[in-house]
């Protein structure tokens, strides 16, 4: 075995035993390595040469930054160049695309007896996992205050044509399609309701059950997926293939076990919407509340607005009613009035008539 480094005491010296301790560190799953002053390595534990599709003896005496990164020399913002520097540990999160994978490199100082600096134990921990779980963290954080920011912003719509603009344009916003499109079902049909973008004019038309992509998650009540629409036969229309869509993804918007309506992303490069149908469903069933809200202030609109000219028809009916009945009492009391005259004019005539025979006339 090619010693640690020679001024580096052994480690009989603890009582540790050579066998066990090269055991203890080719146990370790981390990849490590003891570099010198000149980067070259000096031990290498078994996980960093699986790592590099080496045995460990081919890689001792190299110069790390070679066989870890394919350069001539360390490049800036090596964390064993800066410990070298500083004389002290240091940490960098490092990603080297000939590597693939983010990093996170610690490297740590090997003093001699002398207290002079001759190296450093090198721990390299992938991270990809990690990260992986920040970013998954980070798009959830995103994908939920899109979701409440939907529902604010749904609130305030006054009609149902702002309910359906604003919603396709968070989704826009939230899921950067490249284009959106919305529909309600009536019947046997979808009825197109939104466009996005909206000079996208191409699709301003309504879709039959069970036809197309939007037509199936409609009539099937399920979520439908397609990475190339050209070579997906269930994709029947041609409109979407025409303006250069790719991929497709077609939500149906459920509400009370009845499909209310359609939500539709496209994409006009290759974008598997199957990988992101957690996220897309979740917003698919806000939307679908949103959409029945919507649905039932516009009937309940409709209603108002049509009592509202049933009321004002009947109170023009009772004006004129009232009119006619106030014309009738005017010549009902004209008529009462001649009446009352003509009995007084007779009264009279009768009196003189009685008068007139009294007196033999």
């Amino acid at each position: 075995m090619i010693p640690l480094i020679t001024k580096i005491r052994p480690p009989e010296d603890f009582g540790i035993s050579e066998a066990a301790w090269r055991h203890t560190f080719d146990a370790i799953t981390d990849l490590v390595s003891v570099i010198d002053k000149d980067f070259r390595l000096i031990m290498v534990n078994r996980a960093l040469a699986e790592f590099l599709h080496k045995q460990p003896e081919e890689l001792i005496g190299k110069h790390c930054y070679e066989i870890m990164h394919g350069r001539a020399s360390h490049w800036d913002g090596c964390p064993h160049n800066l410990m070298l520097q500083e004389k002290r540990a240091v940490t960098r999160q490092v990603y080297d695309p000939s590597i693939g994978i983010p990093l996170l490199i610690s490297a740590f100082p090997i003093f001699d007896d002398a207290g002079d600096l001759i190296g450093s134990v090198h721990v390299v921990k992938d991270i990809s996992v990690m990260q992986k779980m920040q970013n998954d963290l980070t798009v959830r954080n995103q994908q939920l205050e899109t979701l409440n920011r939907l529902c604010r912003e749904a609130i305030n719509s006054q009609t149902l044509g702002d309910m359906v603009a604003t919603t396709m344009a968070e989704i826009m916003s939230a899921c950067t399609p490249d284009l959106v499109l919305c529909y309600i079902r009536c019947g046997e049909e979808l009825i197109i309701q939104g466009v996005l973008p909206d000079n996208e004019n191409y699709h301003n038309k309504n879709e039959k059950l069970g036809v197309c992509l939007c037509g199936l998650a409609a009539a099937q009540g399920e979520a439908v997926f397609s990475e190339d629409i050209h070579r997906d036969a269930r994709c029947t229309e041609q409109e979407c293939k025409q303006a250069g869509v790719r991929s497709f993804a077609a939500l149906p918007l459920i509400q009370d076990q009845k499909v209310i309506g359609v939500l539709g992303f496209a994409s006009k490069t290759a974008r598997n919407f199957a990988e992101e149908k957690e996220f897309l469903e979740t917003l698919a069933s806000t939307v679908s509340v949103i959409l029945q809200n919507a649905l039932l202030i516009e009937k309940i609109r409709k209603q108002s607005d049509l009592l509202e000219e049933k009321v004002t028809m009947r109170t023009v009916e009772l004006q004129s009613r009232n009119a006619d009945l106030e014309r009738f009492n005017k010549v009902m009391v004209g008529r009462e009035l001649r009446m009352v005259e003509l009995k007084t004019e007779i009264k009279t005539l009768r009196t003189q008539l009685d008068r007139k025979g009294e007196q033999g006339e």
